[in-house]
């Protein structure tokens, strides 16, 4: 669902995937092959949201901005189920777990891992290419191996999944009722 509010409509590249069920509402922009899947809330009732290009913000994460802050999701960045985000800065090439939470104006490095279930607290900053876990979260390794190997290459799993929901006509008609990959996504 798109819904504009106080004279901001949300805007969403013609190449994005926009699953039936999220929600975008306000200020936000939404990048190029960039995916919100089911379930997810982008609420920038209160200021703006920018998601980069080829990022996934996964099932039923909810992404929210105060009135004098901003949320900036980097190129690349997947960002997992259920996690919650509020005024923070994550930088491209991250991944963010499954049920994270990052506070108010907390900075993700590039690169880096934030584990399912940890708690980035209010302005903290993770530096990049590391793997940060806990409540509070605190940097535990360098991110090598596998995990290094998995943020290199999710957005372009997600990108191929995308396509495929695209390719079917599955996701949010804009208000020019457009909801296919060749057709006008932004207003």
């Amino acid at each position: 669902m798109i819904i504009e509010y106080r004279g901001k409509q949300p805007k969403i590249a013609p190449t994005a995937f926009i699953a039936p069920t999220a929600v975008l509402i306000g200020d936000v922009e939404v990048g190029p092959e960039s995916s919100v899947w089911f379930g997810a809330v982008l609420r920038g009732d209160n200021g703006p949201i920018r998601i980069g290009a080829r990022t996934s913000v996964q099932d039923n994460a909810v992404v929210h901005v105060s009135e004098r802050g901003e949320t900036i999701v980097g190129d690349d960045v997947t960002v997992g189920h259920c996690a919650v985000m509020e005024d923070c800065t994550i930088e491209p090439k991250a991944l963010i777990g499954s049920n994270a939470t990052l506070l108010n104006g907390c900075r993700i490095g590039e690169g880096a891992l934030i584990a399912a279930g940890s708690v980035v607290g209010e302005r903290s900053a993770i530096p990049a290419r590391v793997v940060a876990a806990g409540a509070p979260a605190t940097v535990k390794k360098a991110l090598e191996g596998e995990a290094a190997a998995w943020i290199d290459v999710s957005s372009d799993v997600y990108v191929t999944l995308s396509r495929a929901y695209l390719e079917q006509t599955i996701g949010v008609p804009t208000p020019d009722g457009a909801t296919s990959k060749s057709e006008s996504r932004s207003t």
